[in-house]
Order: C-alpha cells, then sequence, then structure tokens
C-alpha cells in the first residue's frame, strides 16, 4: 500500500490531500471541535439541497434549517449568466479527481 502512495503518480496526488493525524483531536477535549461534528451531524443527516433525493431525518429539521442559514451564497458570472449562484455548501457525489472520472466516463 505504501508504494501505491509514494512511487505511482496517482498515489502521489491522492497522498497530498491527506491531512496528517496530528491533527485531529478527541471532540470531547475541544468545545468548537464539538459544535464542528454536530453541524457535521445536522448536515448529514437533516440538510437536504441540490441532487440530495434521500428523505432527510424530520425531527432534525429545525436544527438542519439554522445549518443552512450558515451557508453562503455569492453571485458570480460564469458563462454569460451574470447571475449565477454558487453556495458554500456543495454535492460532492464523485471524489474522484477530475482526470480519473474523465478517463472512466467513456467506458
Amino acid at each position: 500500500m505504501s508504494r501505491y502512495f509514494r512511487k505511482t503518480t496517482r498515489g502521489q496526488a491522492r497522498a497530498s490531500l491527506v491531512i496528517p493525524e496530528p491533527f485531529f483531536v478527541h471532540s470531547h477535549l475541544t468545545t468548537a471541535v464539538q459544535i464542528a461534528d454536530i453541524v457535521a451531524y445536522l448536515t448529514a443527516w437533516g440538510v437536504r439541497v441540490g441532487g440530495m433525493y434521500r428523505s432527510a431525518r424530520e425531527e432534525l429539521a429545525g436544527m438542519a434549517a439554522q445549518v443552512c442559514d450558515l451557508r453562503y451564497r455569492a453571485r458570480r458570472e460564469v458563462n454569460g449568466n451574470s447571475d449565477f449562484s454558487i453556495w458554500s455548501f456543495a454535492v460532492i457525489d464523485d471524489l474522484r479527481p477530475r482526470d480519473e472520472r474523465e478517463e472512466t466516463d467513456g467506458q
């Protein structure tokens, strides 16, 4: 496994995206990390945006709405549309790099 990440171009690219372990802390040690854990939980189970079609947990609707209020929306010109919205929440359904996705799209 380590050979893959050290010797192959694709492995090196993926390894560069990994955050080293020392940056992680136990959430019960830091209040801010606990808040981030709660927001992540609410986002995963209660927030639905874009192409997210699975049902959300109804009991989280109130707090999920508060998480949605934290979103930021920017307007940019994209492909001639001067009022294109870019949200701080995005649905990422494929974590592979763009070049890998393009390789398999034709197959």
